[in-house]
């Protein structure tokens, strides 16, 4: 039928519908703080003990999700807290990050979906920010010139600088592909690929450097 609204149902908000029915709306708003009332539930994934998905009231520290899931394999190099669309933040980012949307928005990213990905420092974040890509690549409907196109760039740069052929101007390509994507896409894509990866090169360049040769 023309003209029907469509309706996007978030099950885990809708799941804290029966809770406030039952107990009340002040009941609810005494888990957590100001605009950010209520529970989250986080899947955390890579390295770390014991993976999976933890429900913990808006607000609980990054260390403390860390000690639910059995702890860190290895040194803590840094983490994506929401989600592959949000930018990465580095270990010393982490001490102080409460997981509510507050907190993460001052850190410079994003609660999101609340997937967390731990990654420790026998991973290698150029490899991490290809793989990004080539998902968004495929992702892509292609419709949009800026995110069917920058999207496989980035892929092909990646790969270069990945295979040890890339050159020192690839870096500041990246960057500026990621830069100009925003707010030019008909869609979320294309800031959902050019986000992370933008922030996955500028925390991390040394590595990207370090894989160009002379």
């Amino acid at each position: 039928m023309y003209g029907c609204p469509t309706i996007v149902n978030n099950v885990e908000t809708l799941s804290t519908v029966p809770f406030i029915i039952d107990k009340g709306a002040d009941a609810f708003k005494k888990w957590g703080f100001e605009n950010n009332y209520g529970f989250k539930l986080f899947g955390i994934s890579g390295c770390v003990n014991q993976p999976g998905v933890y429900e913990y009231p808006l607000g609980v520290s990054f260390g403390e999700l860390m000690e639910a899931a059995g702890g860190v394999k290895g040194t803590l190099k840094a983490a994506i807290v929401g989600g592959l669309s949000v930018a990465v933040l580095k270990a010393e980012e982490l001490k102080d990050l409460t997981m509510d949307y507050d907190s993460c928005a001052k850190h410079g990213t994003a609660l999101g979906s609340g997937g967390i990905m731990v990654i420790n420092e026998d991973f290698s974040i150029p490899e991490l920010a290809l793989r990004t890509a080539k998902f968004y690549a495929h992702e892509s409907c292609g419709k949009c010139v800026p995110c069917r196109e920058g999207s496989h760039t980035l892929v092909e740069i990646l790969k270069r600088i990945v295979a040890g052929s890339g050159e020192a101007k690839d870096i500041d390509t990246i960057l500026a592909i990621c830069s100009t994507m925003r707010g030019l896409t008909l869609c979320p894509t294309g800031e959902a690929f050019s986000v992370p990866i933008g922030a996955m090169v500028g925390k991390f360049r040394n590595e990207f450097e370090a894989l160009i040769r002379a």
